[in-house]
């Protein structure tokens, strides 16, 4: 049964896919041992093998007192004393968590802080240990206890077996067999994973395209830059990516799928380039069969799924209330057998936070998002219905909490009915334009997501670019050229003579092309208009008079266009109701101003 329970207060953590942590799930075994005084793993560390890790290897005598007195209180464990006790992580050289004393380093004789809180994910994620909310504490399942005792008696056949049937259980792997096995000729790349993961309205999980990635870097490598190789390297990998890569390295382990290193080649001009894109996969014969486990099928009983409240969204503003709002949604589908209508599972949702705002088109988006977890959910004759059996879990509320809704999440629930033509994974632009702080991976998400709606939603040519000393887009007609700029300012974006002079080097670098810049070479040179657009949350201070003063000075046209609106627009013009001159026209309307979203955000 999934239940809401009230707290004053409670702990909100991640939990569930990890990095640093061993693709042999029988070695993630050692966190539940902690709990038990009989394991091998307990007495190894009360018998000297904690002062091994701690005391002889510098650390200061209170840590190794502390964890010592944790140990003897086992039944109950603080996050701290698991991972760390220090106020922040770090990497000190030895052991300031007991996750940290179990697990040998790759160059040192501990863990780091970051990978023990990635085992004490994964633990969780397969059922091993779960988490008190109401006094913030970790205990051992009954799964735990019979994979401790298995683990001790070195019945690794057994283990294995046991694990197997954890990961069976593990939404992730459901969503990973059932995604590989839509084609079991293909080989799958990190992009392709990305591509199909999570929340398709939220950044954070999204891989970018591999053909930008490739491109990229064969034009760093052929002008030498090894600086921009590096920056494409990092930028194009996403949070999903690294989790990705280790759920893949487990089922490998597993037999499911087999791995091999992938290559791009390019040919330009007389020469071929090839670049490194990182790993791909296949599925195995054995992978094939294992989605009998997990869907039902032949003589395999459908596996339940083990699901949290803590992997229902990324770490984004407002976190909780859509991961509230996603576990009510499994909530009333799970005790509704015949399904339910997405306005029926939204007013449910709203009976039990009104602050919610729950709309039919964000339980549908929602759905396509639980699926991409792992958790199946069809679409019956217009009504939702969950496919899986789910383990019991909590879904927790402060007591009396009103949620609040950001400016995003604001903006977002207006765009929705509004977007009938237009892919709301566009949505994740509304995110990654209102943050405070924003990753390079997420700004050049947000480059490519703008850089799209004019070319794969309103038929521009062009292409992302982004860089050092390059505009972030180019898109084109026949007639027209647009430079785009997209900026994230939580804020507002306060538009100034500096960035009106940024665009003017780019517009004569385009026109002139005669600057050691060459960003332009593969673009036309033969557009009547070249002018630029700046895309953001919204724009402040005396917006409207300087671009009235750059097109005197310079001769040159820009606009300013709020998200929200290019995607109206954008709307507007796959639908057939607007034309590309009547797109142009707003576009450069000096006259721009956010007082038109003004309400929403009320």
């Amino acid at each position: 049964m999934i239940n809401i329970s009230e707290y004053k207060t409670f702990p909100d953590r991640t939990f569930g896919l990890g990095q640093d942590v061993s693709q042999d799930l029988t070695d993630v075994v050692r966190v539940p041992a902690l709990f038990d005084k009989n394991s091998s793993i307990y007495k190894g560390l009360i018998n000297g093998g904690l002062a091994n890790t701690t005391a002889k290897l510098g650390a200061p005598t209170s840590i190794y007192e502390q964890l010592i007195a944790a140990l003897e209180n086992n039944q109950h464990l603080k996050h701290k004393q698991l991972v760390t006790l220090q106020s922040k992580i770090g990497r000190k050289p030895y052991a300031t968590g007991l996750i940290r004393a179990i697990y040998k380093g790759q160059r040192s004789p501990v863990i780091t802080d970051w990978a023990a809180s990635n085992y004490l994910s994964v633990a969780i994620g397969m059922g091993l240990i779960d988490l008190n909310y109401r006094e913030d504490y970790y205990s051992i399942t009954e799964f735990g206890e019979k994979a401790v005792k298995l683990f001790d008696n070195k019945d690794n056949s057994k283990l294995k077996k046991f694990m197997f049937e954890r990961l069976m259980e593990y939404p992730y792997a459901a969503w990973l067999l059932r995604l590989m096995n839509q084609d079991p000729s293909k080989w799958y790349s990190k992009f392709d994973l990305g591509s199909n993961f999570g929340f398709i309205d939220e950044p954070g999980f999204v891989s970018l395209p591999e053909n930008l990635f490739v491109d990229g870097l064969i034009n760093a490598k052929i002008h030498h830059d090894d600086a921009e190789i590096k920056r494409i390297r990092s930028n194009g990998e996403s949070t999903a990516d690294k989790y990705m890569r280790w759920l893949a390295g487990v089922f490998v382990f597993y037999g499911l799928i087999k791995q091999r290193q992938r290559t791009a080649e390019r040919k330009v001009g007389d020469n071929t380039y090839t670049v490194s894109v990182g790993p791909e996969y296949r599925v195995t014969y054995d992978g094939r069969i294992a989605l009998n486990y997990v869907n039902g099928g032949s003589k395999f009983k459908r596996s339940k799924k083990r699901v949290r409240w803590e992997y229902l969204a990324p770490k984004i503003e407002n976190a909780n209330k859509r991961k509230t709002a996603r576990a009510l949604m499994l909530k009333f589908l799970s005790e509704s057998p015949n399904g339910l209508a997405a306005n029926v599972i939204s007013q449910k949702i709203n009976v039990v936070r009104q602050s919610i705002n729950s709309i039919p088109e964000q339980v549908i988006d929602d759905a396509i998002g639980l699926n991409r977890l792992g958790i199946e959910i069809i679409n019956d004759k217009g009504k939702l219905k969950l496919k899986e059996e789910l383990y019991d879990f909590t879904i927790p509320v402060k007591i009396d909490d009103e949620f609040k809704s950001s400016e995003a999440d604001k903006i977002k629930t207006f765009l929705r009915p509004v977007l009938k033509h237009i892919d709301h994974h566009y949505l994740q632009a509304v995110d990654i334009a209102f943050k405070k702080n924003t990753s390079n991976q997420e700004n050049t998400q947000f480059e490519i997501l703008s850089t799209d709606l004019f070319t794969k939603e309103m038929g521009f040519h062009g292409r992302h670019l982004g860089g050092a000393n390059k505009p972030d887009g180019f898109v084109y007609d026949q007639t027209d050229g647009w430079i785009i700029d997209s900026k994230a300012y939580s804020q507002g974006f306060a538009f100034t003579a500096h960035n009106t002079d940024a665009m003017s080097r780019y517009i004569r670098q385009y026109r002139t092309r005669n600057d050691k810049s060459t960003w332009w070479k593969d673009l036309p040179d033969n557009l009547p208009n070249t002018q630029f657009i700046y895309i953001s949350s919204y724009f402040t201070g005396k917006y409207r008079q300087q671009l009235a003063d750059y097109e005197h000075s310079n001769q040159m046209r820009g606009s300013l266009m709020e998200i929200a609106k290019l995607l109206m627009l954008a709307e507007k013009v796959k639908a057939g109701i607007l034309n590309y001159n009547d797109f142009k026209k707003y576009a450069l309307d000096k006259n721009t101003d956010f007082e038109f979203y003004s309400f929403i955000l009320k």
